[in-house]
């Protein structure tokens, strides 16, 4: 008996949850601005992936000294490029981008 009732409690919330973010989206506009300034940050490591997670942290840490907090978001970034090399005895990564602020007016 408990089973059923936690089963409709989710729903029931999910919906809630739902309908919430409908009635308030079409009073909001939504967009992106994006610096024109591409931020560019380099990183080496022993492994591949190391040097990937890197490049996008010293990317966040230098488009947050740069524009702030709100402009430091890698998934929102425009243009974005990774490159990564091997140099033999180190992978270096090279992460470029230029910084976006997600904006709700």
């Amino acid at each position: 008996m408990n089973i059923s009732k936690t089963c409709m409690t989710v729903p029931v919330a999910a919906f809630g949850l739902a309908m919430a973010f409908a009635v308030a989206a079409p009073d909001s506009a939504q967009a992106y601005q994006c610096k024109s300034t591409v931020v560019h940050a380099e990183a080496h490591a022993n492994t591949r992936i190391q040097a990937r997670s890197g490049a996008r942290s010293i990317w966040t840490n230098t488009a947050k000294s740069q524009f702030g907090l709100p402009w430091s978001v890698w998934n929102i970034a425009d243009d974005k490029s990774m490159t990564c090399n091997w140099t033999g005895n180190q992978h270096w990564c090279i992460a470029e981008a230029k910084p976006c602020l997600y904006v709700v007016q």
